[in-house]
């Protein structure tokens, strides 16, 4: 019988105790708390101790140059030896959230130092005698003697310093001085990171507030519900690749008893789609009250030269739009149509078989005032389902060893799963749903994904209760 064996360590080494030094596991203490902290002052108040333990100081003081004028600045952090503040001045948790109110100081000994990016060190300083640093210090100035600048670099700018002071008027520790210039960037450049992602934490929110707000103005230029129409049954099924897509679907019920269905496709996806998609689902509603209120007989030509017209003058660079608008004659099953640059729909027969709605089609809405001046006519006869979808059901992909390195559905896969199915317009739409998800192995849509079904209900389908689903 085998037995698994514990690996080893390797004998040709030795282990050295770590722990002997305290301040290796205490930095690592602290940067795994930093490398967690989301708030640049938390981070500050985390990596401030350690910075000031690796470059002893007596007193501390922080500035900033930022958006002033030539010799003046402020300051945004004033700390003593003991964790003392001499004045309001500081210590503040985040100077720039009240930085229009702090006090903006010119020239003095403090613009000699940082008038010139390099770092500096001051000695044998009577700090009592500048007028700004004796009302900073406070009682403080005349315990220290000695001051050492360091620059904060940003875009090669030097932006931020930071003073330390020290009673021993010949302070001239180089090395410490060495370490501090480099933990103080180090501790800027992390602080500046954080802001940023901050900021973008915050606008991504923004932005995806926005994207909700328009995808519930779009939902709700979408039928809630399918029409109820006497010897027929109707499904939807509508996926937005985001918030917020191109596609649209409507129905319009005119006074004759004739429904009017129309799916279309806003070239692109997300918000620039969507808001064509809002307006293309404005002009469709005006014009078919303006249909219904007229009494004018309903033609889905007319329709579409409506919303041709209505999107060249919009003048919206790049814009266009596929669409099939039909309009149903629910008592001889009579289907009048125009395809503007739009999938072709399928028609599944009684026996399964399937035949698409191909020709006249027309270009894309909004490209060119040429369209054909008469629709052509198809007949749905009871027990045959009408299935539009728009470009996402085809084009759904996923990788492959071609030279394209994608496979996509395509039109194949989709008459498969039609085949597959009753023909009951749920059943359609769940059966092509499901060949979907198992093709791309996702339920995630890269592109908007809509499906309109229309069935002439048949005699027999009255005998079945429930619709049959794909096995």
């Amino acid at each position: 019988m085998s037995s698994s064996t514990e690996s080893k360590p390797d004998a040709h080494f030795k282990v050295v105790d770590l722990s002997a030094n305290p301040n290796i596991p205490q930095l690592a203490s602290m940067l795994k708390e930093v490398s967690s902290t989301r708030d640049p002052s938390a981070m500050l108040g985390q990596f401030g101790p350690w910075v000031a333990k690796r470059s002893p100081r007596d007193g501390f003081v922080s500035l900033s140059r930022r958006g002033l004028k030539d010799g003046c600045y402020k300051f945004t952090r004033v700390l003593t030896a003991d964790g003392g503040s001499p004045n309001s001045a500081g210590p503040l948790e985040n100077p720039w959230k009240t930085w229009d109110t702090l006090e903006t100081h010119q020239g003095g000994l403090v613009w000699e130092l940082i008038r010139t990016p390099e770092p500096k060190l001051f000695n044998n300083a009577d700090f009592t005698k500048d007028p700004v640093l004796a009302k900073v210090l406070g009682a403080r100035a005349n315990d220290y003697h000695a001051v050492a600048a360091i620059p904060a670099y940003e875009n090669g700018e030097a932006i931020n310093w930071s003073l330390s002071f020290h009673k021993n008027p010949d302070w001239s520790e180089l090395e410490t001085f060495e370490i501090g210039f480099l933990d103080l960037n180090m501790m800027g450049t992390a602080t500046r990171n954080l802001v940023s992602r901050k900021k973008v934490e915050e606008l991504n929110a923004e932005l995806e507030n926005q994207f909700e707000q328009m995808g519930r103005i779009q939902r709700a230029l979408i039928p809630a519900s399918n029409p109820t129409l006497e010897g027929y049954t109707l499904a939807t099924s509508y996926k937005p690749s985001q918030y917020a897509g191109g596609d649209f679907y409507d129905y319009f019920q005119f006074p004759d008893g004739k429904l009017g269905v129309m799916i279309a496709d806003v070239a692109g996806h997300g918000a620039a789609a969507a808001t064509v998609m809002a307006m293309l689902g404005a002009y469709i509603k005006t014009y078919g009250e303006q249909q219904v209120l007229t009494g004018v007989e309903s033609d889905p030509i007319t329709a579409a030269k409506y919303l041709n017209t209505h999107l060249l003058e919009s003048s919206l660079p790049n814009i266009f739009v596929t669409a099939f608008l039909s309009v149903l004659d629910p008592t001889t099953g009579t289907i009048h149509w125009a395809r503007c640059g739009h999938n072709p729909p399928r028609i599944r027969g009684v026996d399964g078989s399937l035949r698409s709605l191909v020709n006249p089609g027309s270009l894309p809405l909004g490209i060119t005032p040429d369209l054909p001046e008469v629709s052509l006519s198809s007949t749905l006869a009871p027990g045959e389902t009408l299935v539009m979808y728009t470009d996402g059901i085809t084009e759904a992909s996923r990788p492959a060893d071609n030279e394209a390195g994608f496979e996509m559905f395509g039109e194949e896969r989709l008459d498969q799963a039609l085949s597959e199915c009753s023909g009951q317009p749920q059943c359609v739409i769940d059966s092509i749903n499901r060949a979907l998800v198992e093709f791309t192995g996702s339920d995630h849509a890269k592109d908007d994904q809509t499906i309109v079904v229309v069935r002439h209900n048949h005699p027999d389908d009255e005998a079945n209760d429930h619709e049959s689903d794909p096995e």
